[in-house]
């Protein structure tokens, strides 16, 4: 029987260590905000003894999540003004404790008390609000001398680099030294291939606070330690075989005589199953080698248990010391010295100590480093003076969530506070023991329960939910009152008349509103019965996937149907005023895993009902999209690589269909729009970074329209950006678009590359959709509704999934078990059918009006038989094995009661009906539109936008080009007149043959570039390195008979003479003589397109005619790209590589042909303007030096289809200082006048 008192929060004890537990929904936080209002104004009930006032930082508030930290800042904030506002007699909601506390005050004292109350809120930034891993942290560098701490130290919420490193060094120390032909390294590499096999074994166990056995060799090499266990294990396997050379015969002749004087049934001890047993024994016990023994079924019926049952009545069976011998001989044989249990057990002692002495080598800590360093501190030779300061420092605190607290913890705050201290000193513990759910975490209830006993006599209780509705509140306490009735207890801590941890019923505040269906107060707790027959009619258990997906789609189902009558205003929260029509937004459904939740999401999805995983902790680089995203950015890299480039079109993600990728294969012209596309990606990213580029790929190809029509379109979606954004990160410390790529193959294949929640997948949406939770994360959190459609699952602890086994002696000491024994694994599972009743409490508790659970009679694999006793549900009813399955409605029935608030029902009918989604009757206000015309007069232009007035090519003004498609757009405006040269009746030849237009230019653009990149002459020397780059670039299959034609025209390029008289060729330039690709910006304010083509036109040529530009203005910048800057003899030249054709043969290319196409097509206003760039480079790079006449060498053209003509497809044209002069001069002035390009 419990003997807490009653809370108070006017006259609850401020000192001391007290204990409170607080039920759900009790209203925690409201009573720590109240207790910390007493603390400010020091205030003590009458008939004590006055205490100081304290201040905020003086207030120790310790919790355990960030999220927790802020919300109790802003209710204590509010609280603590709220009372202020109350002592200076404003309006304010008044309440009892309101009402208590000032009348405990002169009304003389009240604006003092109201001015202490301010000050305390305004400093509650400041206040003493945290983490207990942050406040951890903080003493241990306040106080870094008393703690013996470095002030500095790094802390890391992933320290998996550093714990892989001292692994692979335990590898190194005791693994390399033996040789691969070493039995004992043969029997070692049986166990552990490779260091990873290793950490996977013992990564849960390196925590320091988990105790973990001694190892028999702790300090010695491995060889040394596979003699001891060998040595130990054949010491006890002798031990145990010793007496059977004797027994097994003496049993033999008992058990037969047994049988033939009819004490023993025949059926069970037949001969041949007698002589079996004795000589699989007498052969184990003779062989001093074999260490295993097999006797099937005859464990069991030669043991004295076994035999007693099987007896015939009235018999007894045969007493031998061998019998009790062979009952204990399976348990015996599993407990001998285990090789791979004692290497990990060396292993862990040796990686934990090297761990902590990394860490601390390396002055870094992880989150469990704060904890035990600073427990470790407490208890050394400074601690009594560390934990004197510290209560100094901070005289009370209050730990909030203590259920959550762990041995380290807890032995933190009871050094600090002392049961029995100072009267100003205080420690009060607050939690619920019914909701400790965290022992994945490390949190123990087991700890909770010691201090339960630490404070025996000053237990305190929160006894009125606020949350819920007296209907919900009563079929609460109906459901675990009559568990706690059982013989293990509501939460199976019962032991006969001791009870640390009973349900206490709680009273109900109530509601203002209620739960109604069609006008009618609705149940609110709806328990559905699933009776499941078989092909007979006969009622049978259901395994685990049928029972998941009948829940969700009955629970689908009838939440399709609530939505759809609160849309005709029949559904929702009634009040005195009006009804609250229900919404999807009002509904959670809890689950335990993710699996749980995507069959859930599958079928509320098939009903058009949107929802939400708020609980996903899956690493977005385990993502579809992530995948994807990476045959993207290989796309993107190399935009050339068309097999690439149908890779990323062909992904999921872009969502095409066979058939239009089929069309796509075919259309020549569509498939090279889609080349250029990514040609253009591919210089944005160079440009802008991938952030950018990927949101403009997105747009290009209306992904979000195509996704958002979707079910998973909103995750995606999400996906993609969030990726993006981690990708724009990690780019500003890699170096190129390959270290990106190789960044995102790794953390796709880790899963994980992010730390802290950076990776972890992001909410898609916080619209009006149905929330899906794990019941871990829901916990504080509050619903209308509640659905548990999967409560009766449960997941049994086995040698499968368990490295080890968890369990509490009689002493509630924890332990690790790795010998994973039969019976330490019953005390382990044990312990997690308490913590899923806990997990029970927590769902149930967290709906304010109605809940629905699912049950059913549930069994897992193959079994036949029900085994509902092993999930919470099951231990709710006494649900005990072997009870048939038709049982299970009366269990319900008694659970229910006479409780009005439970309604026991079958599975509503499961239907397809769809959810009608309310129309949008809200107008929207109409656009407003701009009364006048705003000028974008400001851009990049490029050579390419200088329109040419007869062909007029571009338009409309259109931002700036990247490099890639600038080159592309003029070689395309280049080989227009290409395409239309007079058809000729015969292949042409060699290079003539080629194709035409902007494709090929590109890609020998491409090729020369590489060139320059590897260096002119290694290519020259290496003809097989030039051949691997034609391959790389040449991939399309118009191209696999051309690349030899390739080869040998870029041999004679590389060797051809470059100037006239003078033996200087592309292969000749050495590294330092050249730049590939000069990027180049002339600030341009308000430049005459007219009068720069003027004068152009007057300074080039000769004056000869030419096509005239456009008559516009150039507001911005001009930007352009050089093939090649080269220098010779201290003379420096622009060379521009054009592809054009000017006709079939290399007579086409005379001197006049080349000077015809280059006024055509305005290259006399490229090389000026390339011309003006490198002018004024020079200027500032040579100084007072610089001369244009001594030092511009001039521009060069190399027409590469007319290398082997007489004029070698060259023309170098230096036009005269004054074009040169002039030009600066014009992009140097402002006089805006007119139109601007």
């Amino acid at each position: 029987m419990s003997t807490a008192i009653a809370l108070n929060p006017v006259t609850f004890p401020l000192s001391g260590t007290r204990l409170i537990e607080a039920s759900a929904g009790t209203g925690k936080t409201y009573t720590i905000a109240a207790l910390y209002v007493r603390l400010i104004l020091g205030h003590q009930p009458d008939d004590s003894l006055p205490r100081r006032e304290l201040l905020p930082p003086e207030i120790l508030v310790v919790t355990f999540t960030e999220a927790s930290t802020k919300e109790l800042r802003e209710r204590i904030r509010e609280r603590l003004s709220q009372v202020a506002r109350f002592f200076r007699e404003k309006p304010v909601k008044s309440d009892a404790f309101l009402e208590a506390i000032r009348a405990d005050y002169d009304p003389a004292l009240w604006p003092a008390c109201a001015r202490r109350l301010e000050l305390a809120a305004n400093w509650m930034d400041e206040a003493a609000v945290y983490t207990i891993h942050s406040w951890c942290n903080r003493m241990l560098q306040q106080h870094a001398f008393d703690s013996g701490s470095l002030f500095h130290q790094e802390v890391n919420t992933d320290d998996t680099e550093l714990l892989n490193e001292v692994v692979r060094d335990y590898w190194r120390t005791f693994y390399y030294e033996m040789a691969h032909d070493d039995p004992d390294f043969l029997a070692l590499y049986g166990l552990f291939q490779q260091p990873d096999n290793l950490l996977g074994e013992i990564r849960s166990l390196l925590n320091n606070a988990d105790p973990i056995p001694d190892c028999l060799t702790p300090d010695q090499d491995i060889k040394t330690l596979m003699t001891a266990v060998n040595t130990a294990k054949q010491e006890a396997l002798q031990l145990l075989k010793q007496p059977w050379g004797v027994w097994a015969d003496e049993i033999k002749a008992l058990v037969e005589t047994a049988v033939k004087n009819k004490v023993l049934p025949g059926v069970n001890y037949k001969s041949n199953s007698i002589q079996s047993w004795i000589g699989k024994i007498a052969t184990w016990s003779s062989d001093p080698n074999q260490e295993s023994l097999d006797l099937l079924t005859g464990f069991k019926s030669l043991s004295p248990a076994g035999m007693a049952n099987l007896a015939k009545s009235g018999q007894t069976p045969p007493v031998h010391p061998g019998f009790e011998a062979i009952s204990r001989l399976p348990g015996q044989l599993a407990a001998l010295p285990n090789l791979k249990i004692e290497l990990i057990k060396h292993a862990i002692h040796w990686i934990r100590n090297r761990y902590d002495s990394e860490k601390q080598r390396v002055a870094r800590m992880t989150f469990d480093d704060m904890l035990t360093r600073l427990d470790q501190a407490l208890q050394g030779n400074n601690g009594q003076r560390l934990a004197s300061v510290i209560r100094q420092q901070y005289p009370i605190a209050l730990i909030d969530e203590f259920q959550d607290t762990d041995p380290v913890q807890y032995r933190i705050f009871s050094t600090l506070y002392p049961a029995e201290g100072n009267a100003e000193l205080g420690c009060l513990m607050i939690g619920d023991p019914k909701q400790a759910i965290y022992s994945f975490r490390g949190a123990d209830i087991y700890t909770y329960l010691r201090a339960h006993q630490d404070t025996e006599g000053k237990h305190y209780t929160l006894g009125t939910n606020y949350r819920s509705t007296q209907h919900l509140v009563d079929a609460v306490n109906q459901v675990f009152l009559y568990a706690d009735q059982q013989p293990n207890g509501a939460f199976r801590f019962k032991r006969e008349n001791d009870n640390p941890l009973p349900f206490i019923a709680v009273a109900a505040q109530g509601r203002e509103d209620e739960w109604v269906i069609n006008d009618l107060a609705a149940p609110a707790l709806t328990l559905w019965h699933w009776d499941i027959t078989d092909a007979d009619g006969q009622l049978k258990p259901v395994g685990l996937p049928e029972y998941r997906q009948t829940m969700a789609e009955v629970t689908a189902s009838e939440i399709v149907g609530l939505l759809n009558l609160a849309t005709q205003g029949r559904t929702g929260f009634k009040s005195s005023k009006k009804l609250k029509s229900l919404q999807p937004s009002d509904i959670a459904i809890l689950v335990r895993s993710g699996a749980e939740a995507k069959v859930m999401r599958n079928a509320l999805a098939r009903r058009q009902l949107r929802s939400v995983y708020l609980s996903e902790r899956d690493s977005i680089f385990a993502s579809r999209e992530a995948k994807d995203l990476l045959l993207w950015l290989k796309a993107l890299a190399e935009p050339r690589n068309e097999r690439k480039v149908r890779t990323a079109l062909s992904t999921a993600t872009f969502g095409w269909s066979y058939q239009a990728l089929q069309q796509l294969a075919i259309d020549e012209p569509g498939w090279e729009e889609q080349l250029e596309r990514f040609l253009g990606y591919q210089a944005r990213w160079q440009q802008d970074g991938i952030l950018p580029t990927l949101r403009q790929l997105m747009s290009d190809y209306g992904l979000h329209a195509r996704l958002t029509a979707d079910s998973e379109g909103e995750r995606c979606i999400t996906n993609l950006l969030h990726l993006a954004e981690l990708l724009q990160q990690a780019s500003g410390q890699l170096e190129g678009e390959q270290a990106l790529i190789r960044y995102l193959a790794e953390a796709i294949e880790a899963e994980s590359s992010q730390s802290g929640d950076e990776g972890i997948i992001r909410l898609e949406s916080d619209a009006n959709l149905i929330k899906i939770v794990t019941i871990h994360k829901s916990k504080g959190l509050e619903y209308p509704l509640v659905f548990l459609p999967f409560i009766c699952s449960f997941r049994e602890i086995n040698s499968r999934f368990n490295t080890h086994y968890r369990y509490h002696d009689e002493q509630q000491i924890l332990n690790i078990d790795l010998t994973k024994a039969d019976d330490i694994r019953a005390l382990s599972d044990e312990e997690r059918l308490q913590e899923d009743l806990r997990l029970l409490y927590v769902a149930m508790t967290r709906a304010q009006h109605a809940c629905w659970l699912g049950i059913a009679p549930i069994k897992f694999g193959n079994t036949k038989e029900c085994q509902l006793e092993k999930s919470a549900m099951g231990s709710l009813l006494n649900w005990q094995a072997g009870l048939s399955v038709g049982a299970l409605g009366s269990q319900l029935t008694h659970l229910k009661g006479h409780c009005e608030s439970i309604l026991l029902t079958g599975l509503p009918t499961i239907n397809d009906e769809l959810y009608l989604a309310p129309q949008q009757t809200e107008q929207l206000e109409s656009t407003r539109t701009a009364a006048a015309r705003i000028a974008n007069n400001w851009w990049v232009a490029s050579y390419s936008a200088l329109q040419i007035e007869e062909t007029q090519l571009i338009q409309e003004e259109q931002p700036p080009l990247p490099q890639e498609l600038e080159t592309a757009r003029d070689d395309k405006q280049n080989d227009e007149a290409d395409l239309n040269l007079a058809p000729t009746l015969k292949p042409l030849a060699g290079i003539h043959g080629l194709a035409r237009g902007s494709g090929p230019g590109v890609l020998i653009h491409d090729l020369l570039e590489q060139c320059a990149q590897l260096g002119f002459s290694t290519v020259q020397a290496n003809p097989a390195l030039g051949q691997q780059l034609i391959q790389k670039g040449f991939t399309a299959s118009e191209w696999t008979h051309k690349q030899e034609i390739i080869a040998s025209a870029l041999s004679v390029w590389l060797s051809m003479p470059l100037l006239e008289g003078e033996n200087l060729s592309l292969a000749q330039l050495g590294a330092d003589d050249y730049q590939a690709e000069m990027e180049f910006l002339l600030g341009a304010d308000a430049v005459n397109v007219q009068a720069l083509d003027q004068l152009v036109t007057r300074h080039t040529f000769a004056g000869l005619p030419r096509p005239s530009l456009l008559p516009r203005f150039v507001n911005g910048l001009l930007k352009g790209f050089m093939d090649l800057v080269f220098v010779y003899q201290q003379q420096y030249y622009v060379v521009d590589y054009k592809f054009n054709s000017l006709g079939n043969d290399d007579a086409s290319y005379t001197q006049e042909a080349l000077e015809q196409a280059m006024l055509s097509k305005r290259y006399d206003l490229q090389y000026s303007l390339y011309l003006l760039a490198l002018h004024r480079l020079l200027k500032v790079r040579l100084g007072e030096q610089y001369d244009y006449d001594t030092h511009i060498g001039g521009g060069l053209y190399l027409f590469l289809r007319g290398s082997q003509s007489p004029s070698g497809g060259r023309l170098l044209t230096k036009p005269p200082r004054e074009l040169i002069e002039g030009l600066d001069k014009l992009f140097s002035a402002s006089t805006l006048n007119g139109d601007t390009l």
